[in-house]
Order: structure tokens, then sequence, then C-alpha cells
């Protein structure tokens, strides 16, 4: 896969797998700068300098949770809920993959020894607000 594999239901976007071996020149965001959580791809040859810089404050009115993971060794089931739990998309990912959830529902089932990096936009309210689970628990994976 060389681009976003976007999973999305009519006009709303879901979610966003990416490849570890996407290629870009410099600099690619691959989200829209309209989406809730900017994540972008960046290869520089030897020697090149990103210049000093800051970013100033901003007031944002977030309504979603995003939420971003990197499989740094294993592999990985995502599955992508609509709201009101149907599958809309199951993929694998495994080490230097990585994806985004915007929103509907997502369960993670670990398919080797996982180790992945998670980043959402806090401050975090806790799980008791930031979470909603289905009434039956996600498929399970059972391995001999």
């Amino acid at each position: 896969m060389s681009s976003a594999d976007t999973v999305q239901n009519g006009e709303t976007v879901y979610a966003m797998f990416f490849r570890r071996d996407m290629v870009v020149d410099g600099i690619k965001f691959l989200t829209p700068p309209t989406f809730p959580m900017q994540v972008g791809l960046m290869e520089h040859p030897a020697h090149h300098a990103i210049e000093p810089h800051k970013h100033p404050a901003h007031a944002f009115n977030v309504q979603t949770m995003s939420e971003f993971l990197y499989i740094e060794r294993g592999r990985i089931k995502a599955i992508v809920y609509d709201e009101k739990w149907n599958v809309l998309a199951e993929r694998e990912l495994g080490a230097g993959d990585f994806l985004l959830f915007f929103c509907g529902g997502h369960a993670i089932n670990v398919i080797e020894d996982v180790r992945m990096i998670e980043v959402k936009q806090g401050p975090y309210p806790g799980d008791e607000k930031a979470k909603v689970y289905r009434e039956k628990p996600a498929e399970a994976i059972t391995h001999p």
C-alpha cells in the first residue's frame, strides 16, 4: 500500500491505515488539514535541517477523541465499527504500520506479541468519560 487505506461510510471517515513501506519525498501530511488529528510522514537526507520554530497557542473546539497507533513490533487485527457497532472493516497490521481512528468504535486483537505506541488528544478525562463499550466483548482471537 503506497497511500492511506481509508475506511469510510458515506462522507464520514472512521479510520485510516498506513503501511511501513509508504514513501514520501520531504514532508507529506497524510490527513486533510480539517481533520482533528494531523499526521505527517517525513523523509529527509542526512544533514537536512528543520529550522528552529515553535507553534503558537490556538483555541480549538475538538468534538471527537482521535487515536493514533504505531505498531513497533508484533501483529494486530484492528476492527472498525460504525456508531451502531456494525463492522466496517478489519485490517491486519505489523511492525512499522500505523493507523488512525476518528469516530465510531474499534477493537484490537493481538495476533503476535505486540508493542504499540498510542497517541490521542488530551487532557484525558478518564475511561468512564472517554470510552463507551458495546454490550458484548469484542471478538477474541485465541491461539493454541
